[in-house]
């Protein structure tokens, strides 16, 4: 009888080798205020991820109390976005990869927008930020975790090239100021 509870509990999954911690994801929470001004942009977001290519638009707004974000694909709201520097309130569509987390969208708008020392100051132990003309590179104890690279003029930048290193995509972002 003991022998066939132990083969059960093997069977079923209850005694297993432990499985190693998860990853803790990174993620930017940097005040709405801490941009430094408003923002309002209409974007076509191209990811690239391999030879895939998925285009989507959206809509981002920055004001003191709050980041907003749509995106919007084939006349489908895909997902939202709402942070007011306490809260993440959000809604991602079940036709987005579960990869594309609101805690992933929001990180990388703010290292793409936010100033320089605004992003420095709210990254976690291990991470650094290096900043160039035209060029932002996010290390996680001294490996490349993301890249930024911006062609034209703040804050309606013709083109910003995201490059998330380590989770395998690159976002190619136009934006228009309305």
């Amino acid at each position: 009888m003991r022998a066939g509870l132990i083969v059960f509990l093997l069977a079923s999954g209850c005694v297993t080798t432990p499985k190693p911690p998860a990853e803790v994801e990174f993620g930017l929470r940097l005040s709405p205020a801490s941009l430094g001004r408003e923002l309002q942009l209409s974007q076509r977001v191209t990811v690239v991820r391999g030879e895939e290519r998925r285009s989507f638009d959206a809509q981002l707004e920055v004001d003191a109390s709050a980041v907003r974000i749509a995106a919007v694909a084939m006349g489908q709201t895909i997902a939202t976005l709402l942070w007011d520097g306490k809260t993440l309130e959000h809604k991602v569509s079940v036709h987005v990869p579960p990869s594309v987390t609101a805690s992933r969208i929001l990180s990388d708008v703010q290292l793409a927008w936010w100033p320089a020392e605004a992003v420095r100051a709210g990254l976690p132990a291990g991470y650094a930020l290096e900043e160039a003309s035209g060029t932002r590179v996010l290390t996680q104890d001294g490996r490349a975790f993301a890249s930024v690279a911006y062609e034209g003029a703040a804050p309606a930048w013709k083109l910003v090239r995201l490059t998330q290193q380590r989770f395998g995509y690159v976002l190619e972002i136009e934006s228009v100021a309305p």
